[in-house]
């Protein structure tokens, strides 16, 4: 990742320290990180694409390695033991097999874990599955066929999510009780009927899986989720992450409603690794960016100062809720540590799998 936190100044320290860090527990672990090199892409990302997709931002698309995210962690998250759950950049112009294995090759020289990125049609689970340390799943609508091939802004917008996870793929997250990290499909995303009723449905079928919904299935802004969340509580195996989410009104919907116990913390880095803040405005959410970019709000007569980590507001929109609804230190450490780590420890004994070096 070009210009990797070289924006790092004394504010963004002092907002660490003073607001964070007694804030946050000693554990971390995020939930949603990417992890990728240049070599990996097969094809360029086309040009209508790469102006509303942050992931091909010039300062991005080259790729985020493990290497980058431990020092993300030791400058922005100091004297915190900060984990993550890894996964490839699951884009059509990435080579899956190559992506795969490098998050899995990482995984085990760094003793952490990760999830596979299947392709829409998946037949077959490797057999080094367990052996190459991943949990669970990450599919993603963008590689299925039916995605639209140039405008990122208007993905997927008639993909069914079993258009992009096949039944080999639900059935052995099933059988061992596996992650499923769903970015869900369509433009109206949680307030989307078809979404709802197919959420539901896999759920239930599936009781045995972990059903987790990246980004709070995309609920960026508090219409996104405040008629639709009713439809989703219930469901012992069914979650929601924080990635990418800057509202604390959406944190509250989904802790008041769900459960903090269905919270999970998560960042999407290394696009968390910019400065910026997600906006809502008139009940659509936006990116603004420090630096002007293609697929954010932006304006070079910003005051780079007055801007922090796109992480950082991930985290203040989880402690502004908490505050809000008065939630206990412990409730607050299981979002950023102990919910994730019961599924991972589940997984473990399930498949009897050696613990790693972090106790989790």
């Amino acid at each position: 990742m070009k210009n990797l936190l070289k924006d790092y100044n004394k504010s963004d320290k002092e907002i660490y320290e003073k607001e964070f860090f007694n804030f946050l527990p000693n554990k971390i672990i995020d939930s949603h990180i990417h992890l990728w090199k240049m070599d990996f892409f097969n094809k360029a990302i086309s040009a209508d694409r790469q102006k509303s997709n942050p992931f091909a931002d010039p300062d991005i698309i080259e790729g985020f390695t493990f290497e980058e995210f431990g020092f993300v962690k030791e400058t922005l998250f100091k004297d915190k033991e900060y984990e993550g759950i890894f996964f490839a950049l699951p884009v059509k112009e990435i080579d899956l097999n190559l992506a795969n294995k490098y998050v899995a090759d990482t995984c085990k020289i760094n003793n952490c874990y990760g999830l596979f990125v299947p392709s829409p049609d998946q037949k077959f689970i490797p057999d080094d599955f367990f052996e190459n340390n991943f949990i669970g799943f990450k599919p993603y609508p963008d590689l299925t066929e039916y995605s639209q091939p140039d405008d990122f802004s208007k993905l997927d917008i008639d993909v069914s999510i079993f258009d992009f996870i096949s039944k080999s793929v639900f059935n052995f997250a099933d059988k061992h009780g596996l992650i499923i990290l769903i970015h869900i499909p369509r433009k109206g995303r949680l307030n989307d009927q078809r979404n709802i009723i197919e959420i539901r449905e896999i759920v239930k079928e599936y009781p045995n899986a972990k059903i987790i919904l990246a980004h709070a299935g995309r609920s960026y802004c508090y219409t996104d989720i405040k008629d639709s969340i009713k439809y989703l509580k219930g469901f012992d195996n069914l979650y929601v992450d924080t990635a990418m989410i800057n509202s604390y009104s959406v944190n509250k919907v989904l802790i008041e409603e769900l459960g903090v116990e269905k919270v999970l913390y998560g960042s999407d880095l290394c696009v968390a690794a910019l400065k910026g803040k997600n906006v809502d405005i008139n009940n659509r959410h936006y990116f603004i960016t420090s630096k002007p970019r293609t697929w954010s709000l932006s304006s070079n007569e910003m005051n780079l100062e007055n801007f922090t980590y796109f992480i950082y507001e991930i985290i203040r929109a989880i402690k502004v809720a908490s505050e809000d609804i008065k939630l206990q230190k412990k409730e607050i450490e299981n979002i950023f540590y102990g919910n994730i780590a019961k599924i991972i420890t589940s997984i473990l004994k399930k498949q009897n799998l050696k613990k790693p070096t972090l106790s989790y």
